[in-house]
């Protein structure tokens, strides 16, 4: 059985690596010492010295994605899929919100260049709405890059 003074060590540990969130340092704790009791009172108290917070996590996180090119579904369900309450992830993805478009047209033009003909246009779509992309984002993404074509 781990004391406290352990768990804490190993918190701070992990939390001078990466951001995380409230409940996935938990679970981290709990799974190095599953026996160990006082993980949430451990996990509350570093919430409370601002040492863990999930609104840093969910900004870290969307940033981190957006460097990957991923669009606004698939960071969200990821977010959730990790337990952040949706008022911390609508208030990260709130800071993004203008550049959702501008993401997906900057991936398409790494993506190719040159002439396109439907059948690529069709893949390209398809291609940006599994990155999490929107109909929307990715149509008008198609639409813009690709304009000059028509």
């Amino acid at each position: 059985m781990p004391s406290k003074t352990e768990m804490r060590v190993f918190a701070y540990r992990l939390l001078g690596r990466r951001e995380y969130s409230l409940i996935e340092l938990g679970r981290r704790l709990r799974q190095k010492w599953p026996e160990a009791e006082g993980v949430e009172n451990l996990v509350r108290q570093l919430a409370e010295e601002n040492l863990v917070s999930d609104q840093r996590y969910a900004e870290a996180y969307t940033r981190s994605r957006i460097q990957r090119h991923q669009g606004p579904l698939k960071i969200r369900a990821a977010l959730r899929a990790k337990a952040v309450p949706d008022a911390v992830i609508a208030s990260a993805m709130e800071a993004e919100a203008g550049n959702w478009l501008e993401l997906a047209r900057e991936w398409l033009q790494r993506q190719h260049s040159g002439e396109l003909s439907f059948k690529d246009k069709q893949k390209y779509y398809r291609r940006l709405v599994n990155r999490g992309f929107t109909h929307d984002q990715a149509m008008d993404a198609c639409k813009s890059a690709f304009s000059h074509e028509e």
